[in-house]
């Protein structure tokens, strides 16, 4: 059950755990408490569904606003590797990842082979990442009315 989860150490019971807006809400129901593992587990979901309805989830962005502490790009959804040719040959490029609903990742790589080259490429990746932004928004604007 998403939320609620069984302790079996000091206290037996159900600890009902719900984080929002950077805030963790929970509440511990023990079997002795409330009369038995049934009852106390009841009387968690009870409480659960009242905090999801005064503390409702706010809906998520799509794709992250910010890129990743480890991203060298210095851009979201994109990072610059390499692939290989046939020959094993390391070919660098700037790879653009996004993810259309529901969920399914695609990428697209943008090869360079010297620094104007690699200017360029990184241009167009970030053309192309904002490109499939805008698409998902629109997408998902669409899907809520």
């Amino acid at each position: 059950m998403k939320g609620i989860s069984r302790i079996n150490s000091k206290d037996i019971g159900w600890l009902v755990r719900i984080y929002r807006n950077n805030k963790v809400i929970s509440k511990f129901f023990g079997d002795n408490k409330f009369g038995g593992q049934e009852k106390s587990l009841l009387v968690a979901q009870n409480y659960y569904r009242q905090i999801q309805q005064e503390y409702p989830a706010e809906p998520k962005m799509p794709f992250r606003e910010k890129p990743l502490r480890n991203n060298k790009s210095g851009y979201n959804g994109i990072c610059e590797t390499f692939s290989r040719n046939r020959k094993g040959e390391q070919l660098p490029c700037f790879c653009v990842t996004w993810a259309n609903p529901p969920n399914k990742p695609h990428a697209k790589k943008f090869h360079f082979q010297d620094k104007q080259e690699r200017r360029q490429a990184l241009k167009e990746a970030l053309q192309f990442r904002k490109q499939r932004e805008t698409e998902i928004l629109r997408r998902q604007r669409k899907n809520k009315k």
